[in-house]
């Protein structure tokens, strides 16, 4: 008899075929699509480990990377500045903001 010993239903069993990787989409893709390339392939977070670093519901998130849901440009704009300050480790407090850089950052200054 055949016994099975460990759980076929946790994540870490599932085959590398089941994980595919994201492209990179093109500067004209729809933000939905960006959104959510970046949280995966960039961020490499699922959407619940995002929530606390942006202040935003995993459902809240989930909306963000819908193709069909109509958000606010508001809240779009608010949801891209928090997604921002967590990419490279922005702390704020009101009072002081400190930057821990952990990635690659490309800064540009723009003559006036």
């Amino acid at each position: 008899m055949d016994t099975v010993t460990r759980n076929m239903h946790v994540a870490e069993d599932a085959s590398t075929q089941d994980q595919q990787r994201m492209e990179r989409p093109p500067a004209d893709a729809p933000e939905h699509l960006k959104c959510k390339w970046w949280r995966e392939e960039v961020m490499e977070l699922s959407r619940e480990q995002l929530a606390p670093l942006i202040g935003f519901s995993a459902a809240a998130i989930k909306d963000f990377e819908r193709p069909n849901k109509e958000i606010d440009p508001m809240a779009r704009r608010r949801y891209t500045m928090a997604c921002a300050a967590a990419s490279i480790g922005v702390e704020f407090d009101w009072l002081s903001t400190s930057l821990v850089i952990t990635r690659p950052v490309k800064i540009t200054m723009k003559a006036d």
